[in-house]
């Protein structure tokens, strides 16, 4: 099991990755959605098939990009889907699907398959349909989900799928990880909901005991991955360390690591981090050299690190302000700007610990 205390954007290859949001429309209206997708927002700015294929061929001038994830709002909802995955084939680069998987059909399966596609991503928020449906809006959505992971299950496409923890949700992991087993999956991904886009105003002041109760379901998690023959591979992001003496320490920001497009083709840091702060958009992918751009989006990443190690002052008094790498800038946003703070899963913020009656009760800092 890999345990992160950063994002899923914290590569451990040190690869240049694409997340490219291809469309912001989306058939769900999931409480944790990070860019507050719908139908109507943006639509007149989405980038036709000729503006997408003239991106690709920018980004294929630099040959470190070796993978583009396409991701949206929902992806599938593009009619030109697969001929942008050819493109994107065709360009020597690899092309992975993020998708909540409801509009995935035998054929479609197999014609991104053919465009070059070998990995899909789903999602997946419940081990139940109550709780999977609740939070993402959509009636009707876990059975098709199902369904749909059914059919790639006797696909030659590697799956995996993403389950957002909430206090609605971390009851269900276990059966989540049994769907995952049953279904044949290569990954299951677990992340901590994250205060951004409806998230921000959904799922407030949850963090301290939702560490907390996720930390117990990660030792249970291990104990059973130890027992089980499947070869699932299990992620788990943004899950703080609970002990003092724990070696797990809060990861360096890699945004560099993996740049965003938006839906319009503009260029910039992590998805997190241009849906936070405005300074992160570095420019249209339509109108600048994407070397050029690239450049201009790391340059200002490692600028806004730098600036962020020096004005944490909290860190100046941490034991362990050498080997921390201060985790996530984008939660720490103000008025679309980086103000300098701590991550909200700072460990040195939940180490205040009381015990009274048999009753761990956390305290702010």
């Amino acid at each position: 099991m890999k345990i992160l205390n950063s994002c899923p954007f914290h590569l451990q290859d040190n690869k240049l990755r694409i997340l490219w949001e291809v469309t912001p429309r989306c058939n769900m209206f999931c409480k944790h959605c990070l860019f507050y997708q719908n139908n109507e927002k943006g639509i007149e700015n989405e980038l036709s098939t000729n503006e997408m294929y003239k991106i690709i061929e920018n980004i294929s001038q630099d040959k470190e990009i070796n993978a583009i994830w396409l991701s949206g709002g929902e992806p599938l909802l593009r009619k030109d889907i697969v001929d942008i995955c050819k493109a994107i084939t065709n360009h020597g680069i690899k092309p992975s699907i993020s998708t909540n998987g409801i509009l995935l059909t035998d054929k479609l399966i197999k014609d991104l398959y053919n465009a070059g596609v070998s990995y899909i991503h789903l999602s997946i928020d419940g081990g139940t349909a109550k709780t999977h449906e609740n939070l993402r809006g959509v009636k009707g959505s876990f059975n098709l989900l199902m369904k749909t992971m059914d059919k790639l299950k006797n696909s030659p496409i590697k799956t995996g799928a993403s389950f957002m923890v909430t206090d609605d949700s971390i009851n269900e992991i276990e059966d989540v990880i049994k769907i995952a087993v049953d279904k044949n999956l290569n990954v299951i991904s677990f992340y901590l909901v994250a205060e951004l886009g409806r998230g921000a105003n959904n799922f407030k002041n949850q963090k301290d005991i939702l560490i907390y109760k996720l930390q117990n379901k990660i030792k249970k998690l291990e104990k059973w991955k130890k027992e089980t023959t499947n070869n699932l591979k299990i992620e788990v992001f943004r899950a703080d360390s609970w002990e003092e003496n724990d070696e797990v320490i809060l990861q360096e920001c890699k945004a560099e690591q993996f740049l965003n497009i938006t839906y319009d083709g503009f260029l910039g840091g992590c998805p997190w981090l241009m849906k936070s702060d405005d300074e992160f958009n570095c420019g249209s992918l339509l109108e600048e050299d994407f070397l050029i751009l690239k450049k201009k989006c790391q340059d200002k990443i490692k600028q806004k690190k730098e600036e962020r190690k020096e004005k944490l002052s909290f860190c100046n008094k941490c034991s362990r302000k050498q080997e921390c790498g201060k985790g996530c800038p984008a939660l720490q946003i103000k008025d679309n700007k980086l103000y300098y703070a701590l991550d909200p899963i700072c460990p040195s913020l939940h180490l205040n610990i009381i015990t009274k009656n048999n009753d761990k009760q956390i305290l702010k800092v």
